[in-house]
């Protein structure tokens, strides 16, 4: 039985984690600049307002970061169990 899950590909790669972390880096960073505007610590300076936006873009890119694993994994499970279909009916 353990020889038939070493036959099965993996739902995520080291790549796809990568790719992942690339896009949530990206996300943070993106959202950092628009929460900037929304920061109502304007009189206690720049770095307050960097900082509490970008406390509030962490929060933000985790849910992205979890999200997109989850769709991901999805897509990934999809595309195998219509690949395993596919094969029992030839």
């Amino acid at each position: 039985m353990k020889d038939m899950d070493n036959l099965k590909p993996k739902l995520i790669t080291k790549q796809a984690v990568f790719i992942d972390l690339a896009l949530t880096l990206v996300f943070f960073v993106w959202m950092t600049s628009i929460l900037k505007n929304h920061v109502p610590w304007v009189e206690a300076g720049e770095t307050a307002v960097l900082l509490g936006a970008a406390y509030c873009a962490a929060c933000l890119s985790g849910v992205f970061w979890m999200a997109l694993s989850f769709f991901r994994i999805t897509l990934a499970d999809q595309i195998l169990q219509k690949a395993i279909q596919a094969n029992e009916r030839r």
